[in-house]
């Protein structure tokens, strides 16, 4: 059977089989809150700047469904900008070629069903989410920075940088510290760009100023060496009215070659303003945002950088992402990741001088997305709360708690056998599921934990690293 018998339009709606996509054929036809309600939509016209408009509102939608839906471009106009050619799921050149974007869309259905709907906790969370939502149902791997004249930072990351307005882009530098921070990503160097000192805008004006009064208003001239007697001076000095020769006015010789009788080692500057004549000038990069003047070398250096996910960013997606380690820092009863790191390298130091015993243990909800999915980002707050406070009280004031992850928490437990640890963490793992069980009634709690006893000889960053990738394989 041809794509024409199995394809049907009606009012602005193409049936494809069992797919309904939406065909946008003008601004005045863009109803966002309809787009739930198809499979994918096919933007079908030239205005650049509302397409770009209404691709970016699309996938910064609240609603999951909607900014992860497909978007197809009939006949894309070459002069597109970076969002609507990275944010897009294909391009048509004729509504006849509908058969040729069905794999694509089931492709993304299927992806769109693997993922958790979380409601993060806070903002960053959220964006992070949603952007990684995006790189996974797509089967991208990278999160690219490309040149955007519109950018006050000079580049943007469409899947990232499309949460943001134009103005508040330096905040994108703040998500892919956190993420890489957090090893959902690992970074490699891509360029390096200078930002104004007051607000982090990239958007820069490069003047040579007078050192003097710092105007760049001013006029440059050639100086002369003359190699017989030395003078140096202002080629003016050198001309006569009459004709093109030069002439020296210390000694009258004529100068006939240059790098035989005299050169031009350098330029003087003459100030328009002040007048004041120099040789070296300063630079000045006055930013064109906020208008502040600054001195080149007072400038803010940033690296952009290119991005990879990592097997524990590709899994966000599939588990949901709650919180950034620095609203999981703010949980009373449990320390942050960084200073348990150091509290478990004094512990191996302090083990090394005696004959003791310690572990290091997790504790982990496997199904922890689907059973965030079903609260609010207040009562997830409350339901950790509840986690840590359950674990506190079968815990040593000694032993210390903190966040891999809205999911996974890492513990030691210290100068006891493994037979007690493993003891400990069975009950706490009982207790954990009957308060889960008390919350989720329709939900079977998935709860695994480890303990991995401390070896003085290793490092404790290997020691984490071995515990962590159990936790992530579990």
């Amino acid at each position: 059977m041809g794509t024409k018998k199995q394809t049907t339009i009606s009012e602005g709606v193409i049936t494809f089989k069992d797919l309904s996509i939406l065909h946008i054929t003008s601004p005045f036809d863009f109803n966002i809150a309809e787009i739930v309600k198809y499979h994918a939509i096919i933007i079908d016209f030239g205005d650049e700047d509302f397409m770009s408009f209404m691709i970016k509102k699309i996938r910064s939608n609240d609603h999951q469904k909607t900014a992860l839906t497909p978007i197809f471009v009939l006949n894309m106009p070459k002069t597109a900008d970076i969002y609507v050619k990275t944010l897009i799921d294909g391009v048509l050149f004729s509504l006849e070629q509908i058969d040729l974007i069905e794999n694509t869309i089931r492709r993304i259905q299927t992806k769109c069903n693997d993922i958790y709907v979380a409601d993060s906790i806070s903002f960053e969370a959220k964006v992070i989410n949603r952007t990684f939502n995006q790189l996974y149902t797509r089967d991208k791997k990278r999160l690219e920075p490309f040149p955007y004249h519109k950018s006050s930072i000079g580049y943007v990351f469409p899947e990232l940088s499309l949460h943001f307005k134009d103005n508040d882009e330096t905040q994108v530098f703040k998500i892919l510290d956190i993420i890489e921070k957090e090893d959902l990503v690992t970074s490699s160097f891509h360029q390096r760009i200078y930002t104004c000192t007051s607000c982090d805008s990239g958007i820069l004006n490069y003047r040579e100023v007078c050192p003097k009064c710092q105007s760049s208003d001013s006029k440059e001239e050639d100086l002369v060496h003359h190699f017989p007697c030395a003078y140096v001076g202002p080629i003016k000095d050198f001309k006569n009215k009459l004709d093109d020769d030069l002439n020296c006015p210390k000694c009258n010789k004529h100068l006939k070659h240059i790098g035989v009788d005299y050169d031009k080692p350098s330029i003087l500057y003459t100030c328009n303003s002040c007048s004041h004549k120099y040789q070296d000038f300063n630079v000045k990069a006055k930013c064109l945002v906020c208008l502040q003047d600054n001195d080149v070398e007072s400038l803010a250096s940033k690296s952009i950088k290119s991005y990879e996910t990592t097997k524990k960013g590709e899994d966000l997606a599939l588990n949901g992402y709650l919180s950034t380690s620095g609203d999981l820092d703010e949980m009373k009863g449990t320390v942050s990741y960084e200073i348990f790191q150091v509290m478990l390298n004094y512990e191996l130091e302090r083990l090394k001088q005696n004959d003791s015993t310690s572990n290091i243990a997790y504790i982990k909800i496997a199904n922890a997305g689907e059973i965030y999915s079903q609260i609010g980002s207040d009562r997830q707050k409350v339901l950790i709360a509840e986690f840590i406070q359950l674990l506190r009280a079968n815990l040593r004031s000694s032993d210390f708690i903190t966040f891999y992850n809205s999911s996974t928490l890492i513990m030691s437990l210290n100068e006891i056998p493994e037979r007690v640890a493993n003891g400990i963490l069975g009950d706490i793992k009982d207790l954990v599921a009957k308060l889960l069980t008390q919350n989720f009634k329709t939900i079977d709690t998935d709860i695994i934990t480890k303990v991995f006893p401390l070896d003085p000889e290793l490092s404790y960053k290997l020691q984490l690293q071995i515990l962590l990738e159990d936790s992530e394989n579990g």
